[in-house]
């Protein structure tokens, strides 16, 4: 085999392998509420109360009714919020009345700190707007009331069983320590 031919199966296996990834984000993509499916209406003025009242919040991301795997939406009780602390795993459950989970209403909500504006990434063709803006409506002072002290409960019951861990782990070590030399030799 000579260096051109060796050259162009090269070419030809990458470029193969490109469409193929790009087919698979695309595909991926414009599944029902994928990125190119959604847009941000977080900057219409028919939010803005909205947004007011959710600014506060030491909450990165809020969401409801996400779709699944399969493009069914979960979930039409809660309102799943997570902080912007980087590296706390930490999810508050709200919960919230299913009224607007038979009218198809789900969102997302994300921002990259607590002193930018939320991104609400509906589905528009799916979400008619004045269901998504009373959803919202409802759901913001349930949320704007309830989320502080959820999220202070968590985080004790997350610290908490990082101590019992940590007790765990210290107590593990002393046996082993004991169990190393306790036997005659």
């Amino acid at each position: 085999m000579n260096k051109h031919s060796s050259t162009k199966v090269f070419v030809i296996i990458s470029a193969t392998v490109a469409l193929g990834i790009g087919v698979g984000v695309v595909s991926i993509g414009l599944k029902k509420g994928g990125f190119l499916t959604t847009s941000d209406v977080g900057g219409l003025p028919e939010l803005a109360r909205v947004q007011e009242q959710l600014r506060p919040l030491e909450a990165c991301s809020l969401t409801y009714q996400l779709r699944d795997k399969r493009g069914h939406r979960k979930h039409p009780d809660s309102v799943f919020i997570q902080p912007c602390t980087r590296g706390e795993y930490i999810s508050v459950l709200i919960d919230v009345p299913t009224t607007w989970a038979h009218k198809g209403v789900g969102f997302e909500m994300t921002r990259g700190s607590m002193t930018e504006p939320w991104e609400i990434l509906v589905e528009k063709k799916e979400v008619p707007f004045p269901d998504l803006k009373e959803a919202l409506e409802h759901f913001a002072p349930l949320i704007a009331a309830s989320y502080p002290e959820k999220l202070r409960e968590r985080r004790a019951g997350a610290s908490e069983m990082d101590r019992q861990l940590n007790e765990r782990q210290r107590m593990e070590q002393e046996r082993m320590e004991r169990a190393k030399d306790s036997y005659p030799q």
